[in-house]
C-alpha cells in the first residue's frame, strides 16, 4: 500500500496520482490532518511537488511526528520537488541537508528537461542508467545545500546541462544564441543560463532509522509516451517502485497523460458546465498569447500569468469528471455543489476580464504606459488566483472543493 500526501500539491498531485494508478499498486490519498490523526501504514509515503511550507503546516507537529515514526520504523519516503523540500532538516528532518535559496529569480524559473549525471553503485538507480547521462524533467526546482562533508547522504544524480526543451520563465533557452546571451549579460546584467544548478545534486537518498528516503528535485512522476520526452524519468521511478514496493518488472514506462482525453464517468451538470467554461478561458488565453502548449498535460504561460492555477484547475476538473460517483463522493458533492457553482461563475467572469485586461496592458505598455494601472491588475489577480508562490484566491477555493472529492 502507498500513501500519497495531497495537501498543497495541485497539478503535481494529479501527475503522481496518474503514475501510481497506472502501476496497479494499491494506494490511499491522504491529507495532512488524516496522518496527524491516524498515523501511517503500508510500505511508502509519496509526496508530490507543491509548497513544502504549506505541506508542513497541513501536517502540523503531530503529522510530522507520525511521518518520522513511520520511516524510523521501516517505511519509505519518496518526495518530489516540494515533497523533497518537506523532508529536509528544517522540515521533517529525514535528510540532514538544508534547502539552498536562489538570489537570482530567473535561475529558479526553469522548466523542461535537464541533462543529469546518474551515480553508479546504487540499488536505487537502474543498472541500464547508472554512470550515464539522462534527461530528467524539472519544473521550477529548488536546490539542495550540499555541505562540504555530505555525511550519510548519497547523491544519486547531479545537474549537468540544459536539455533541448528547457524554458527560462517563458523563453525557450535553446532558441537563444550564445553570443546574444553573452551580450545580454554584459549590457543588462541578465544571466539567462541556469548556471546555479550546474553540478548540484538533483536527487539524493539516505536512511532514517530502519527506513529509507529518496528526495528528487526532478519530477520523476512526469508522464512519458508523448512529446514530453520523460521516458528516462518514468523508468527510474518504476525502478524505485520495484525496489520498495515489489512492482512487477514487465512495466517499463508510465503511460501518457492528456487531461482532455480522460473518460467522463461522472456526468454532473455543474461539473460539465465548469469544464466547458474553463476550456473557453484556456482558449481565450491561448488566442491572446498568454498561454501556449508545452506538452499533452501542461500549458506554458507568459511571465506574470497565473498559468499554474489554470493548469491545476484543468487537471482537477478533468480528473474529477473521470471518477466514479460512489455514495460517499456523491454525498459530499451534494453539500459542495451549490457553493462551487456560484464560486465558479464569479471566477469565470473575473478571469475572463483579467485575461483581456492583462493583454490590453501589454498592448499599452509602450504607447500609453500607466493608462491601465498595474496595481489594479495585481489586486484583481490576487483576488482570483492568490500569490504566485503560495496560491489562494477564488481559484484555490474551487480547487479545494474538487480535491475533497478526489
Amino acid at each position: 500500500m502507498i500513501a500519497i500526501l495531497w495537501d498543497a500539491s495541485h497539478i503535481w498531485g494529479y501527475l503522481l496520482l496518474h503514475a501510481v494508478r497506472s502501476t496497479g499498486i494499491p494506494f490511499r490519498v491522504l491529507k495532512g490532518l488524516d496522518i496527524a490523526q491516524t498515523g501511517l501504514s503500508g510500505k511508502m509515503l509519496m509526496v508530490p511537488g507543491g509548497s513544502a511550507r504549506r505541506k508542513a503546516a497541513a501536517l502540523g507537529p503531530a503529522g510530522a511526528q507520525a511521518v518520522r515514526r513511520f520511516v524510523k520504523e521501516g517505511g519509505r519516503y519518496l518526495g518530489f520537488c516540494g515533497g523533497a523540500g518537506l523532508a529536509l532538516a528544517d522540515g521533517l528532518g529525514l535528510c540532514p541537508w538544508m534547502r539552498d535559496g536562489m538570489t537570482d529569480r530567473l535561475q529558479h524559473l526553469v522548466s523542461g528537461h535537464f541533462a543529469c549525471d546518474l551515480a553508479e553503485g546504487s540499488v536505487l538507480v537502474p543498472a541500464s542508467m547508472a554512470g550515464k547521462t539522462a534527461l530528467l524533467p524539472v519544473w521550477w526546482p529548488g536546490r539542495f545545500n550540499e555541505p562540504d562533508e555530505p555525511g550519510p547522504v548519497e547523491v544519486l544524480a547531479r545537474y549537468r546541462a540544459p536539455g533541448p526543451d528547457l524554458y527560462v520563465a517563458d523563453m525557450p533557452f535553446s532558441s537563444m544564441p550564445g553570443d546574444i546571451l553573452s551580450e545580454w549579460q554584459t549590457m543588462y546584467g541578465v544571466t539567462l543560463r541556469p548556471s546555479l544548478l550546474d553540478g548540484r545534486p538533483c536527487a539524493v537518498a539516505g536512511d532514517y532509522g530502519k527506513g529509507s528516503w529518496l528526495l528528487s528535485y526532478s519530477h520523476l512522476e512526469t508522464p512519458a509516451g508523448d512529446f514530453s520526452g520523460s521516458e528516462q524519468a518514468s523508468a527510474w521511478l518504476l525502478h524505485i517502485l520495484r525496489q520498495w514496493c515489489g512492482l512487477p518488472a514487465d512495466m517499463t514506462t508510465l503511460p501518457p497523460l492528456d487531461f482532455g482525453s480522460l473518460p467522463v464517468l461522472w456526468e454532473d451538470k455543474v461539473l460539465l458546465e465548469a469544464r466547458a467554461a474553463l476550456l473557453e478561458l484556456l482558449a481565450l488565453a491561448k488566442e491572446l498569447g498568454l498561454l501556449f502548449p508545452r506538452n499533452l498535460w501542461l500549458l506554458g504561460w507568459r511571465a506574470g500569468v497565473p498559468g499554474a492555477q489554470f493548469n491545476s484547475l484543468n487537471a482537477a476538473l478533468s480528473t474529477t469528471l473521470s471518477l466514479t460517483p460512489d455514495k460517499r463522493r456523491a454525498a459530499l458533492w451534494r453539500r459542495l455543489r451549490d457553493d462551487f457553482a456560484g464560486d465558479f461563475s464569479l471566477f469565470f467572469q473575473g478571469a475572463r476580464s483579467w485575461l483581456l485586461a492583462r493583454r490590453l496592458a501589454d498592448t499599452l505598455a509602450d504607447s500609453a504606459p500607466g493608462m491601465l494601472p498595474r496595481e489594479l491588475l495585481v489586486d484583481q489577480r490576487r483576488a482570483l488566483f492568490g500569490s504566485p508562490m503560495f496560491g489562494g484566491g477564488l481559484s484555490e477555493q474551487l480547487l479545494e472543493k474538487l480535491e475533497a472529492l478526489v
